[in-house]
């Protein structure tokens, strides 16, 4: 008997000494966690901040915007040549998108497709590298479907004019395959889905900077019921205000993080509303219906956990309160009652006469279409030349029934990617990535690169949070 209490106080002691060393354990980790959840923080925000004087800078002196492109591309080969970690090639892909409008409108003397041909050569580069190779069926199957009508722009088309229009329509839906290619290797979990989304942003708070100097600093500023020029950086209105879109909805997503302390989520959400404000007056209506529109989706999902429902409802009080009492009162006064007189105005400024001139065009050559780029030459028969705004008319006329199957195979891939997401945030991403890509291809087709990197993040397997 007495053996046996002694064995038992020694047991007793022993368990009392492993649980205070485990607790002790438990808070060195802790205490380390936090600490560096700090400097990832602080790190950020330089990043970010870091964008501002350099998308003036690049703005002012374009050689500067040349030299960061090619820059951004070496970094990238580098990484996808030499890197030992694969996501940090998915971080420049992300940065790439963010910076192809900052290249553009500050006249870096890259050609235009650069940023989705950047994506393409990097990523493809590190798959090249990958131990296995698995080749997801219908990312390629929606690009191989689009290839058939290509022998009709050369047959239409001057050379030089064939190969224009090619790579500019073409070279979106390649860039979707390969993202979806590169990104269904990589497993994420949500601190490296955060750093993606603060990659993305951080030229995009530079970009709308830009479009603040600008404004500021105008000489003649004149306000009509139209995109505004001016306002969006002497840089087209259409895609200045989709970019600063796009910021604002890596900035929704970064303050869904339950971790954020009460400084950060105050930062994080006055960018936010920075970025709507500025795409607001670019004068362009689309950016903010696309980011409205896929924050909504991605709440259906987000407000299904108690807590998420009350933060997002207190960002939404907010943003309403705001809005309405303060900023869009300010900013209609500040541009004479023209800027709500915009956003009231329903017209399609004649992207409905262009779908039409697509839906005609497509029931005249029903099987392949015309071919890449030539709708747009045709469009002057209907309403005017001008290549397509939509993507989904510019494949019915372009690619005909094909086109029609791309459409299918795209919509099949996001339903298989929203379907495999397990958890509530995970299928919460997929809607707000693939509600914004499918309604930016509503009305700029994909003249962006960003719609096919989002739609090819979808694809990543993203793990549950900690």
């Amino acid at each position: 008997m007495f053996t046996i209490r002694c064995s038992w106080r020694r047991t007793v002691g022993a368990a009392n000494v492993y649980l205070q060393n485990a607790q002790t354990m438990n808070g060195v980790y802790g205490e380390r966690t936090t600490r560096a959840r700090r400097a990832g923080w602080l790190i950020a925000l330089a990043f970010v901040a870091a964008h501002i004087p350099l998308a003036l800078l690049m703005r002012q002196f374009n050689p500067l915007a040349t030299a960061h492109a090619f820059a951004v591309l070496a970094a990238g080969m580098w990484l996808a040549v030499l890197g030992r970690r694969p996501m940090q090639v998915g971080y420049v892909g992300a940065y790439i998108v963010g910076c192809e409008v900052l290249w553009r409108m500050s006249d870096a003397a890259v050609f235009w497709e650069f940023g989705k041909y950047a994506i393409i050569v990097i990523f493809v580069v590190a798959l090249l590298r990958a131990p296995r190779l698995r080749l997801p069926g219908l990312p390629f199957v929606y690009f191989a479907l689009l290839l058939p009508s290509v022998a009709l722009t050369f047959m239409r088309l001057p050379l030089r004019d064939a190969q224009q229009q090619i790579s500019f329509n073409l070279s979106g839906p390649l860039a979707l395959a390969v993202a979806a290619w590169f990104f269904s290797h990589l497993k994420l979990d949500g601190a490296q889905l955060g750093k993606i989304f603060v990659a993305l942003l951080a030229p995009l708070v530079g970009i709308a900077c830009v479009t603040l100097y600008g404004t500021l600093t105008a000489a003649n500023l004149h306000f009509a019921g139209e995109a505004n020029d001016v306002t969006s950086g002497g840089f087209g209105p259409n895609q200045v205000s989709a970019a600063l879109g796009l910021g604002a909805l890596a900035a929704f997503w970064l303050l869904s993080n339950e971790t954020l302390r009460l400084q950060q989520r105050v930062l994080i959400f006055g960018l936010l509303l920075f970025l709507l404000v500025q795409s607001a007056m670019t004068f362009s209506r689309g950016g903010l219906y696309n980011t409205l529109g896929a924050c909504l989706l991605a709440a259906l999902y987000l407000a299904r956990d108690g807590r998420a429902r009350l933060r997002l409802l207190i960002t939404a009080a907010l943003i309403f309160v705001l809005g309405y009492y303060l900023i869009v009162p300010g900013l209609d006064a500040f541009t004479g009652g023209t800027l709500l007189e915009r956003f009231q105005d329903t017209s399609l400024t004649g992207r409905d006469l262009l779908i039409r001139a697509d839906l005609q065009i497509w029931f005249e050559h029903p099987l392949i279409g015309v071919g890449p780029g030539v709708s747009a030459i045709m469009h002057e028969a209907f309403f005017r030349e001008a290549a397509a705004h939509t993507e989904y008319s510019r494949l019915l006329a372009e690619h005909g029934a094909l086109g029609l199957a791309a459409m299918l195979m795209l919509a099949a891939m996001l339903l298989g990617n929203l379907r495999r997401a397990r958890t509530r945030r995970g299928k919460a991403v997929v809607v707000l990535l693939a509600g914004w890509s499918l309604l930016f291809m509503s009305n700029v087709a994909m003249r962006m690169v960003a719609p096919s990197f989002l739609i090819g993040l979808t694809f990543a397997s993203l793990l549950p949070d900690e």
